[in-house]
């Protein structure tokens, strides 16, 4: 059998490739020591058949194709790549400037050539839902991408994702008066909604009574208002940044106020909010935590300070939750340096869940806050977050069970094309003192 590193002619030139270039029915099987499907279950000793990119069949004792090309884990862990549902990492520039500006994408920001990718699939994600950053009160739509490509529209899955807002004010302004924002931005959106229908009747009126020579309503939806309306239809999710636990209340009213389909991201102490956060819960609003996952608290009365851990208190409290993972951190987080800076572990899916796990939330919720939950938050439970038959081929090979000590990310697999291999990476080879085939730099 072939090792699954023997495989890969160059990292270089595999996160180049798209689903489009693949070859057609191409057959692959990959041999697991153990596959961990992301239902809480695992099998041993398994196989998984892909086909064209999708995974065709999983499970022990299946027929390999006589044509397949066999990738052998040995006695490896294959698991679900990461789905990352919210993170601003990858662009260029991320829109921040403008408070009101729904009528931008990410698209025009995302950046392929962005350290940041190569680092996701380092760490093994395989999907990421990238979106404008935290400084705006409505910053536009997001894009869901895979970590490989030449070009974003080569790297989209879903070209038109989520509505990033935020209740962060910038420098200077009031909470009071960056809401104010929002709400005016709707308002003006349903009024000029209103006044065009209110056109479209009169015409439709003159039309059927005689009183006009057009065929056709000429008036158009201003398409800078339309992404607005699309929100207030329901067509599209607002994914809200919420800094403070005292910012929970304004999101709850501008969902119930607006009657938007929203997902509320969680930042730096708004696990204080936790009833709150249970009232969202139960109107099927999902949550997101932000990065820092250790908080420092100190008791009002006793000024004890004590760690806290935001992901234990929405798992005590039966909250599901999605974690992310963009290097961006949070006041008051662990880890932070004597300049302030965050920890480059809390860019890192592995220690956010190890965190999780560290602090009492049990293993398969944590591994689950960064597939199938996210998967869902994104609507691709279709698509990824599983190991299950009919969907992407987006996997990674550990080098021993998730949450040994010893485990790391050997490969990655998206799309059934192998876009990471671990001996293969320069940057890993500069760390270790290991040659990219495998020899020392003394032996060279």
């Amino acid at each position: 059998m072939m090792r699954i590193t023997l495989l890969i002619a160059a990292n270089a030139a595999l996160v180049s490739l798209t689903p489009a270039q693949r070859v057609a029915e191409e057959i692959t099987a990959i041999k697991a020591g153990t596959v961990w499907i992301g239902n809480g279950k695992t099998l041993k000793n398994a196989v998984i058949l892909i086909k064209d990119g999708r995974i065709e069949k999983v499970g022990q004792g299946l027929e390999i194709p006589w044509n397949a090309k066999v990738l052998d884990a040995g006695k490896r862990w294959v698991m679900p790549a990461w789905v990352n549902a919210h993170t601003s990492g990858g662009m260029d520039q991320a829109n921040e400037n403008i408070q009101v500006t729904p009528y931008l994408t990410v698209l025009d920001s995302v950046d392929p050539s962005q350290a940041f990718f190569e680092a996701s699939r380092r760490y093994g994600v395989g999907t990421l839902h990238v979106v404008p950053g935290n400084a705006c009160a409505v910053g536009g739509r997001g894009m869901v991408v895979r970590p490989a490509g030449k070009t974003p529209e080569q790297m989209a899955l879903v070209l038109r994702a989520g509505m990033k807002m935020s209740l962060q004010p910038k420098r200077g302004s009031s909470r009071s008066r960056h809401i104010a924002e929002i709400m005016k931005a709707f308002e003006d959106a349903k009024a000029h909604r209103a006044e065009w229908e209110r056109k479209k009747k009169e015409f439709d009126e003159d039309k059927k009574n005689g009183a006009t020579t057009k065929k056709e309503f000429e008036d158009k939806i201003d398409k800078l208002k339309q992404p607005l309306l699309d929100l207030l239809d329901r067509k599209t999710t607002a994914y809200l940044y919420i800094p403070r636990a005292s910012d929970v209340p304004a999101a709850l009213e501008l969902v119930k106020t607006y009657r938007l389909s929203a997902v509320f991201v969680l930042g730096g102490d708004c696990y204080k909010a936790i009833d709150l956060l249970t009232a969202a819960h139960r109107q099927a609003i999902p949550l997101i935590l932000g990065e820092t996952l250790e908080i420092t608290d100190k008791d009002p009365v006793t000024e004890e300070e004590k760690i806290v851990c935001p992901a234990r208190i929405l798992y005590d409290a039966g909250i599901p939750f999605a974690l992310t993972a963009t290097g961006s951190g949070g006041r008051g987080s662990r880890g932070r340096g004597a300049s302030g800076g965050t920890h480059p572990a809390m860019a890192m899916p592995w220690w956010q869940v190890a965190t999780c796990v560290r602090h009492g939330v049990p293993e398969r919720a944590a591994l689950e806050a960064f597939t199938t939950i996210p998967a869902r938050i994104l609507g691709l439970t279709k698509r990824v977050g599983q190991i299950s038959e009919g969907l992407d081929a987006n996997l990674q090979v550990l080098s021993a069970a998730p949450m040994e000590p010893e485990c790391q990310v050997e490969n990655l697999v998206v799309d059934g094309i192998l876009i990471y291999d671990r001996k293969r990476d320069p940057r890993v080879s500069e760390l270790t003192g290991q040659t990219t085939t495998g020899a020392s730099k003394e032996q060279k």
